[in-house]
């Protein structure tokens, strides 16, 4: 029995040694796995967390200037977009200081940047920073092929003192909801300092696009207040006459509408075709009876104009005035010719301008009338620079000179009411005769008993005047003084309704010219280039404008003839 039991209490000893062994070893390797494996630790705030990136950029009113840029890595380059403020006017450097409807925009570009957090920091490694895509877009720095690289936003006060320059790198795509939601969170990092954050910021904001930046609705006008468009169909070409090239007009027509808003309804003023080389001598054209006018896109013309927008510009030489009237020296100086004429502008002797493509005219209710001259086609490079666009799109466009006038004919004149004839004024009576001097004063005193004796005698056989007949007269003169007055007071009612109603037109002359200083002011300086598809719809040919009608079919039980 004892043999028995000792076996067994050294067979628990071995099992206990054993145990305890391999609780030894897994400890051990429990140690060293704590102490090689990377820690994963519940999340601490620190003390750069939700720290303020920026704490000097606090009034988006202090903000004076904005400049981004982004690079692109399949050109190596960078592209710098800025706008600043300059003269009290912003404008934006990158487009020849075209001036910038920029308060909202910066105000809000500078609002993303004012109380921006740290929600965690990622990293402080300067070897992360291609990994997070903040790279900061420095062209001295970059190297082909170069991935990783940020786009940078920099905005300064107007004493030139940076106020934030952040470079914002790829967007952290977490699951859904581990970042709270629908926030849009990216990787950034002050640029020149090493640290990468995580925030929460709206990239949308920091657009680098041209018409993000301008007053959009190029014209300023109202569709409604179109009365009147002339098309003015002709190309130039170039000729050869006495061994020198000469330009050529070819006018192919001249069409003028006219458009009721009471009614809603255009109407045909005149159509002129031209024989080639005969650009002044149009022949009229009436519309045939299986003709009317394409009321349809007449409207899209007129709603064209209204969204006419602007896709780019361009600087126009010195030279012209606020009208395109060439100044006399406009023609000796070959670089500004050269620069109108490769984008499909003449200047002639004359001072005027005429354009490849020919010009549309529209007149405004308010006796504005807009001359648009059509240049040459061009390109203009779009998408890369924001998220979601296309690399290397373009967009199809065509040159613009726009110029304005005052054009009274569109004006109603007023009506002035002939003024009303005044009445006769009534003669004066004429004065009593005065004795003559040298009349004796006394009678002697026969002649006074005579006399004396006459009056007794007329008083005793003659009738009393009748007292009615000085009242009528009273009556009457009375009444030819009201009539008179009445006269006058309708002739100064008149005259008072004829002064409003010219004081109304002149103010509206007044107005509507200083509405074209304005707007020749604004257009003065730039070449546009709007759209293309918008130019299809706005300067239209004749057989655009006109379309046949339909034939009628014949009813039922009408034989057509053979």
């Amino acid at each position: 029995m004892e043999t028995m039991r000792s076996e067994q209490e050294s067979g628990i000893s071995q099992v206990m040694r054993t145990t305890l062994i391999y609780l030894g070893v897994g400890a051990v390797l429990l140690l060293v796995g704590l102490l090689v494996q990377p820690r994963f630790r519940a999340r601490e705030v620190t003390a750069e967390m939700q720290q303020v990136l920026f704490p000097k950029l606090t009034d988006a009113s202090e903000a004076a200037s904005l400049e981004i840029v982004a690079y692109d890595e399949e050109l190596g380059t960078v592209k710098p977009f800025k706008v600043v403020k300059s003269g009290g006017v912003w404008v934006l450097p990158s487009h020849e200081n075209y001036p910038a409807d920029a308060r909202e925009h910066l105000a809000a570009a500078s609002t993303e940047l004012i109380g921006l957090k740290v929600l965690k920091v990622v990293s402080k490694s300067p070897g992360d920073h291609e990994t997070y895509g903040v790279i900061e877009p420095d062209l001295e720095k970059l190297v082909p092929g170069m991935i990783g690289v940020g786009q940078l936003v920099e905005i300064r006060d107007a004493a030139g003192a940076t106020l934030a320059r952040l470079v914002v790198g790829k967007e952290d795509r977490q699951p859904a909801g581990a970042a709270g939601g629908n926030r849009k969170l990216r990787f950034v990092r002050r640029a020149g300092q090493d640290p990468v954050y995580r925030v929460e910021i709206d990239t949308s904001k920091f657009t680098t696009s041209f018409d993000d930046w301008i007053e959009k609705d190029l014209l300023q006008l109202s569709p409604w207040d179109v009365r009147s468009v002339r098309l003015e169909n002709y190309t130039l070409s170039a000729v050869e006459r006495g061994g020198e090239l000469m330009v050529r007009q070819d006018r192919t027509s001249r069409i003028d509408l006219k458009y009721d808003d009471k009614d809603a309804a255009w109407s045909l003023a005149s159509l002129e075709t031209f024989e080639p080389g005969q650009p002044d001598k149009g022949t009229p054209v009436e519309l045939g009876e299986d003709e009317e006018l394409d009321s349809p896109k007449l409207n899209d013309l007129r709603d064209a104009l209204a969204d006419l927008k602007i896709i780019d510009v361009a600087r126009k030489p010195a030279g012209l005035s606020a009208d395109l009237k060439a100044e006399a020296t406009f023609l000796d100086d070959d670089a500004a010719v050269a620069s109108m004429q490769q984008r499909g502008f003449l200047p002639l002797d004359s001072g005027e301008i005429l354009s490849t493509d020919g010009e549309t005219v529209v007149g405004m209710k308010d006796g504005v009338e807009y001359l648009l001259r059509f240049g040459t086609a061009a390109n203009v490079a779009t998408g890369g620079q924001q998220e979601g666009d296309e690399e290397g799109g373009e967009t199809a466009g065509r040159y613009l000179l726009v110029t304005v006038r005052l054009n009274e004919s569109l004006l109603e004149k007023p009506t002035l009411e002939p003024l009303p004839d005044l009445a006769e004024e009534p003669a004066e009576e004429a004065p009593a005769e005065e004795p003559a001097e040298d009349a004796p004063a006394e009678k002697s005193a026969a002649e006074e008993e005579t006399s004396d004796a006459s009056s007794d005698e007329a008083a005793a056989t003659e009738d009393t005047p009748e007292e009615g007949g000085a009242a009528e007269a009273l009556k009457e003169a009375d009444e030819a003084e009201a009539e008179a007055q009445a006269a006058r007071e309708q002739r100064r009612r008149v005259e008072r309704e004829n002064r409003r109603r010219q004081d109304e037109y002149d103010e509206k002359i007044e107005t509507a010219k200083k509405r074209v200083r304005e707007l020749n002011a604004r257009f003065a300086d730039w070449y546009y280039i709007v759209p293309e598809a918008e130019y299809d719809k706005i300067h239209l040919a004749r057989e655009d404008v006109i379309k046949s009608e339909p034939a009628e079919e014949p009813s039922e039980g009408e034989q057509t003839e053979p």
